[in-house]
């Protein structure tokens, strides 16, 4: 017994009790620190190093959560263990910006009858159901990934993530006391919206809706914006009134030019009641970065501030075969114009009569620049204001356009029908790109790094190796 009390009063066990008494306290530490870290949000415990911050949330969407007033519900419905870790981490996220969001988990196979509240349709597994005192809205989980179909073997791929954007809207979509209807006119040979221009105005939580002015009589009362875009045929005197009419009760309308020549005196009328006048011919810009190289006919132009511009005084824009504005005579005193989108002083108007639209000389009837391509209206005449937005390029809701310069056109267009409908911000969020986004370079940015690195860098190269070996020569 009396060994057995002294083995344990040797030096080598009070050591050993030591390091054993270290060893469970930094063992308590660790399990400490894992379990705070645990509770801390995604937000702060795990960094995003995407190229394009795919899983961050952008500062539009982190405004608007902060700014949420009313409780907001978003059901996750997807069998225990099976849900989508992305998504999850999205949806942290939002919580971590906001207690008026709440994330609850729906098993549907112990809850098959829930979805039924929402929708008389299966609602696929991994969806989510937003709900507010006003609405709910559904986003199927397919939408939450951004699909294309790949021409090569004509199967849909995988190509971004749209957790923030369609949530983003959903969430508007569910707190907005009134949603905008927007009216795209039909016939008359208008360009249709594009499914991905229509798609971004439904994120904004705006209704997109055909109208017919010859079957309404005219456009409804409802309407919070009329689009007309690119018209190839004029519109009846008729309806040159209805719209006319419709502005001058305080309506919003955005015009977009087919700018090909054509005659359309009704439709010029309603632009120069507002006073605005539609110049035939093709803008042509000389200065090298301000056109897509080598069609001085595709601009790059100049952007003006003003609220539909605001933040993208520095970002390009495409606009091809676009054609002059001006502003009409005899305009009344309460009209507003503002030049939005021009060339620089080096572009010009060229005649609808002069065939060639590569040559960056100007001939006999071209009109000198700068020549407005885009342009903002505002009248406050009797407490009663009217806004217009007109573009002379028909390239502005082109999709392919829209995609050489990253989406900027249609960036345009969104801040534009918000401005319209006097709405605070535009809030639809593009989906992020799991392909790399294009590099925007001008012609005359080309010229500078080509000279830089097809020419400087080398010589500079070839120079500090001649100096180098002449100094060893000399040694």
């Amino acid at each position: 017994m009396d060994k057995i009390k002294k083995s344990f009063q040797t030096r080598k066990f009070k050591s050993a009790s030591y390091s054993f008494g270290i060893i469970a306290v930094a063992l308590a530490i660790v399990i400490l620190l894992n379990l705070l870290v645990q509770a801390l949000p995604a937000s702060v415990t795990k960094i995003d190093l995407s190229f394009n911050q795919m899983y961050s949330l952008t500062e539009t969407t982190k405004e608007f959560v902060k700014g949420l007033t009313e409780d907001i519900t978003v059901y996750v419905v997807c069998q225990t263990g099976s849900e989508d870790a992305d998504v999850m981490e999205m949806l942290q996220k939002y919580q971590a910006l906001s207690s008026k969001i709440r994330v609850e988990s729906v098993d549907p196979v112990l809850h098959p009858t829930f979805t039924s509240e929402y929708s008389e349709e299966a609602v696929p597994s991994g969806s989510l159901i937003v709900v507010s005192e006003k609405r709910f809205q559904i986003i199927p989980y397919q939408d939450l990934y951004e699909q294309t179909l790949n021409t090569s073997s004509y199967r849909y791929e995988v190509t971004g993530f749209d957790v923030e954007g369609q949530l983003t809207s959903a969430l508007n979509y569910v707190t907005t006391d009134e949603l905008p209807v927007i009216y795209q006119l039909e016939g008359h040979g208008v360009t249709a919206l594009s499914s991905t221009l229509e798609e971004l105005i439904e994120k904004n939580s705006m209704k997109l809706q055909s109208l017919n002015l010859l079957s309404a009589q005219g456009v409804p009362e409802d309407a919070a914006c009329l689009i007309i875009n690119a018209a190839a045929n004029d519109l009846s005197s008729e309806e040159a009134n209805q719209v006319i009419t419709y502005l001058e009760q305080g309506g919003r309308a955005f015009f977009i030019d087919a700018s090909d020549g054509k005659e359309r005196p009704n439709l010029n009328s309603v632009m120069e009641h507002y006073g605005v006048r539609l110049l035939p011919g093709y803008a042509i810009e000389t200065d090298t970065g301000h056109f897509l190289r080598p069609y001085a006919n595709y601009l790059l132009p100049e952007v003006k501030y003003h609220a539909v511009t605001d933040g993208m005084e520095e970002e390009y824009l495409l606009l091809g075969n676009a054609g002059g504005i001006s502003e009409a005579e005899n305009t009344r005193t309460s009209v507003k114009v503002t030049p939005l989108l021009q060339t620089t002083e080096n572009g010009f108007l060229r005649s609808m009569e002069n065939s060639s639209l590569q040559s960056i000389s100007m001939a006999e009837g071209d009109i000198a620049g700068p020549i407005t391509v885009g342009a903002a209206v505002s009248e406050n005449y009797q407490d009663i204001e009217t806004r217009l937005l007109i573009c002379s390029s028909p390239y502005l809701t082109n999709d392919n356009a829209n995609m050489q310069v990253s989406g900027n056109n249609y960036k345009l267009v969104m801040n534009g029908l918000s401005w319209l409908c006097g709405l605070e911000s535009n809030i639809a969020i593009d989906a992020k790109s799991f392909s790399m986004e294009y590099l925007q370079i001008s012609a005359n940015h080309t010229n500078r790094w080509t000279i830089i690195t097809v020419v400087l860098l080398p010589v500079v190269c070839l120079a500090g190796g001649f100096v180098v070996w002449i100094r060893r020569r000399r040694r």
